[in-house]
């Protein structure tokens, strides 16, 4: 049997920039909604909550265990050593660091110094001469890996970047790769603290990129860091919506908490230095942008009296964190934490550049199993999380139902707005009609509803892919359906086929569904939205039963929609991901499917057992997106309810 072709497009002008625009327009409201107080009084009312609802965003804050310092070899240099250490973060999980000490006795100011992103973390070559030069001027200096870099990355010896799926299967536990990093970095404070040759008083923070990030928040949340220095991070959060950015970056409903000048108010009084990339090519950390978010945070810093702790430089470079930022690095910490009053730039002290190799607490292809990659700290938690989850005792399903609403902060108010006429034509038997759906305000959804020339259905499939609606339309299920007599409404989601607005290079959604995280909504919850508008207009036009198909990362919309509405026949999910645990792969489907927090809540499982109508599990895949062998018996079975 033929397959059924048809233009599945509805719009004769590309729609790929609307969401990004809706998206932007949104950034911009919540930017000027966020505002410096006026008084100290108002600000010091603020900065605890705001400190605490940061916190709470990121997550990954256990109390701390004995960090259990131990050597895994010193590197004798002129005037300073080189430490091979590791420390214990959290239970089971051990940092890789290195431990640059002056000679002496002390007492010595210190630096927690944070690589950013390059991959081969604190034995990079630019990173650890920077550590070098530090220590020749007299600082201790603790350098770490961040999670997924360096000797932290999956494979032992093999450097990877940390920002793909190995840290966003965090979310589902209500973590962050943001947030493991900044508590490693906390108990990297504790490390300097425990040092006799440390002045606890003198700490410093300082990095780029990702390394800068890290700077602000460490500043922003504990105030033992007492000067700090972010090179080439520090933009706006509004700047950070639909632009380049990382996981580690990423401060779920940031926006909707406050603007980057609230972490950068946290700092203050402490002295801070911003330094930025004149020819700065990542448009979230232009000179720009950077000064909107210094201006703001003066006026904290002007509160306090304290205008003069508060500065930036703009620096003629690209992205990075060259020998020129450095000099003004040296001045900054030796007039703030060392007291020196010649706070000009320094020439920088010459070191030595090791081999990586030399550099690293495990070298070669093997190292302790407590130096978990962020994968398989991810497969720990998620399972963990799983595991917890009690299955056996009843449950009020309405209850789950709205927790979930909740979870994915679904959208409120009418499933509909508005929706275009529309447009109708017949091709191959087939009567099409070409619409589009308002959801909400300022979006639109392209559908095509597609049924036997001379009946008006009264049954209708809507089918939904994760990729795009002629993707749904080649689906045999879908076929089989049409050329059985039946009637389909094949619909875009958002941010997929004809509204899809992402990078070319990320085919995944990456800056989708981090931008959405940033604005406080998640891809799930907007999709469960569409499935609703699209089922008003149907049931507008006397449709009787309408299923539900769903593809890949669209099938969990499919059954989250069946879930928390009764007006579903039934639904069909093919490609579906069986579970949000990972085990022995990160998840490979696209970025959209996460939901902050799903495991605390349940899993894939029992949004089935909520279903309000038949379901029908095809196929599922695993996380690394092969089909699974075997369908286990029906997840329905396995709740119990009120």
């Amino acid at each position: 049997m033929n397959n059924i072709t048809l233009e599945t497009n509805i719009w004769p002008e590309s729609g790929a920039s609307i969401l990004k625009d809706v998206m932007r327009q949104e950034a911009r409201l919540l930017h000027q909604l966020h505002q410096p107080p006026a008084t100290l009084a108002d600000w010091l009312d603020f900065r605890e909550s705001l400190r605490t609802s940061i916190k709470e965003s990121v997550g990954s804050f256990p109390s701390p265990v004995d960090l259990d310092v131990r050597v895994h070899g010193t590197i004798e240099q002129d005037g300073y050593s080189i430490q091979k250490v590791t420390y214990q973060s959290r239970p089971g999980l051990r940092v890789t660091a290195l431990l640059y000490r002056p000679q002496g006795a002390g007492p010595f100011p210190a630096i927690l110094n944070m690589h950013g992103h390059w991959h081969e973390g604190k034995v990079a070559p630019a990173v650890a001469m920077r550590c070098q030069r530090l220590a020749k001027e007299g600082f201790v200096v603790l350098s770490p890996d961040a999670i997924g870099a360096g000797e932290r990355s999956t494979e032992a010896g093999q450097f990877e970047y940390h920002g793909h799926h190995q840290g966003t299967s965090l979310l589902s536990v209500g973590e962050t790769l943001l947030g493991v990093q900044l508590y490693d970095n906390i108990r990297g404070i504790d490390f300097l603290e425990s040092l006799p040759e440390v002045n606890r008083e003198k700490i410093g923070a300082t990095g780029a990129s990702g390394g800068g990030n890290q700077t602000l928040w460490i500043s922003a949340i504990d105030p033992r860091i007492k000067a700090s220095v972010p090179v080439v991070s520090i933009g706006t959060f509004e700047s950070y919506v639909t632009n380049y950015n990382c996981w580690c970056e990423t401060l779920p409903f940031g926006l909707t908490l406050t603007e980057t000048w609230g972490p950068l108010g946290l700092i203050a009084p402490n002295p801070l230095l911003i330094l930025t990339a004149k020819r700065e090519k990542n448009a979230a950390f232009t000179f720009e942008e950077m000064l909107r978010s210094f201006h703001s945070a003066r006026k904290i810093y002007d509160l306090y009296g304290a205008t003069e702790k508060i500065s930036y430089q703009l620096l003629d470079h690209p992205h990075g964190y060259f020998d020129e930022f450095q000099t003004h690095m040296h001045g900054w910490f030796k007039y703030w934490l060392k007291g020196e009053e010649n706070s000009l730039p320094r020439i920088l002290p010459e070191v030595n550049e090791f081999p990586e190799s030399e550099l690293m607490c495990f070298p070669g292809s093997s190292r302790p199993a407590e130096v978990r990659s962020l994968f398989a700290y991810s497969a720990l938690r998620t399972q963990e999380c799983k595991n917890s989850f009690p299955k056996e005792e009843s449950m009020d399903a309405e209850q789950k139902r709205q927790e979930f609403k909740k979870l994915i902060h679904f959208p409120s108010g009418p499933d509909v707005l508005q929706t275009s006429r529309p447009i109708k034509s017949l091709e191959g038997g087939y009567q099409i009609e070409k619409f589009s759906v308002s959801p909400e305000a300022n979006v639109l959804i392209p559908c095509l509803l597609v049924y036997p020339e001379g009946r008006k259905p009264s049954e209708v499939t809507i089918a939904i892919h994760g990729g795009n609606k002629s993707l749904a339309l080649n689906e045999p299920s879908v076929q089989k359906i049409l050329h059985a007599g039946g009637a389909v409404c094949l619909a875009d989601l958002r941010h997929t086929g004809e509204l899809k607005w992402d990078y070319e290079e990320f085919t995944d959604d990456l800056h989708v569904a981090r931008a959405a995280l940033w604005l406080g909504h998640t891809i799930m919850g907007q999709w469960v939205k569409d499935v609703f508008a699209i089922a008003a207009i149907l049931k507008q036009r006397d449709t009787v039963k309408i299923h539900l198909l769903g593809f890949e990362e669209a099938a969990i919309a499919a059954l989250a929609a069946a879930a928390l509405e009764p007006h579903f026949s039934s639904v069909s999910v093919e490609r579906m991901l069986s579970s949000y645990v990972v085990t022995t792969s990160p998840l490979t489907q696209r970025y959209s499917i996460y939901v902050p927090g799903i495991l605390a809540w349940g899993d894939i499982d029992l949004l089935a057992a909520l279903s309000q109508c038949e379901v029908h599990i095809h196929s599922l895949v695993d996380a690394n997106g092969q089909l699974q062998n075997q369908i286990k018996p029906s997840p329905i079975q396995k709740y119990n309810f009120t």
